[in-house]
């Protein structure tokens, strides 16, 4: 088991690295802010252009979230496994049984409900959105657990705290935002239920705590961002240039 807190939150950054990663989000952020705004208006069908307009600039902040957070310079300070946990038998077939839910659940299973709408598959973007959306989703979810962390409460209950946060910001946020404005159409309206149940709340229960024993922090940013590259090309997400049109809803 890993020593804990594993982040260190702090809005003064100690690195030169770190200021030019946030400029550097800051300043594409704010190009994509402006782009989506002139192109943006009022309707009802998806555009592929605004939808990667949307991920590049949630990918931006989650990445000036992470920072503060310390869930960066975390990725890049810590080995990707020890040692210990390589000789581990237990951390072992965790690893397998982690690795075996994103393959089962997001290969199979949330494939199995997801519909390409005649959508064209575009490997390489598809492979850099995917990378964008779960590398997003990783960020934020390490970062809850930072603010979490503040608390200074035991592992159990910063891992309990972590699983409420995560349960309530991402379920809201897929339903009311990400399923309308970035994501095109793909659910199966009678598999959204069991896409939760059966993919959603597995990974959450098993690749969270996986994290909270072991520490492994770039190990539980390659599952997420793994499920999310899956899922993405699954539903055929569009390149940029689509002109892919349907209904800006999912349910």
């Amino acid at each position: 088991m890993s020593q804990a807190p594993y982040f260190s939150p702090s809005i003064i950054f100690s690195e030169t690295w770190q200021y030019m990663l946030a400029g550097v989000c800051i300043i594409t952020a704010v190009i994509c802010v402006i782009s989506l705004l002139k192109r943006s208006t009022e309707h009802s069908e998806y555009r592929a252009d605004l939808a990667w307009l949307r991920a590049i600039i949630y990918f931006c902040t989650t990445t000036l979230i992470a920072l503060l957070c310390g869930v960066n310079d975390a990725v890049f300070t810590r080995s990707l496994v020890t040692p210990e946990q390589i000789n581990d038998p237990l951390w072992l077939t965790s690893l397998a049984l982690c690795s075996l839910l994103i393959i089962g659940a997001y290969g199979f299973i949330w494939a199995k409900g997801t519909y390409t709408d005649g959508r064209q598959w575009h490997p390489l973007s598809t492979t850099l959105f995917g990378l964008i959306w779960g590398l997003s989703q990783a960020q934020l979810f390490l970062s809850l657990w930072a603010l979490s962390e503040l608390f200074q409460l035991s592992l159990l209950w910063t891992t309990l705290i972590t699983i409420t946060l995560i349960s309530i910001y991402n379920g809201n946020w897929q339903q009311f935002y990400w399923d309308i404005k970035v994501s095109p159409p793909h659910n199966y309206p009678e598999w959204n239920l069991r896409k939760v149940l059966f993919c959603h709340v597995p990974n959450l229960l098993l690749t969270l705590p996986f994290f909270a024993i072991y520490g492994n922090v770039q190990l539980y940013i390659i599952f997420q961002t793994g499920a999310l590259l899956l899922s993405s090309h699954r539903m055929h997400f569009p390149h940029w240039t689509d002109k892919y049109s349907g209904p800006t809803t999912n349910h």
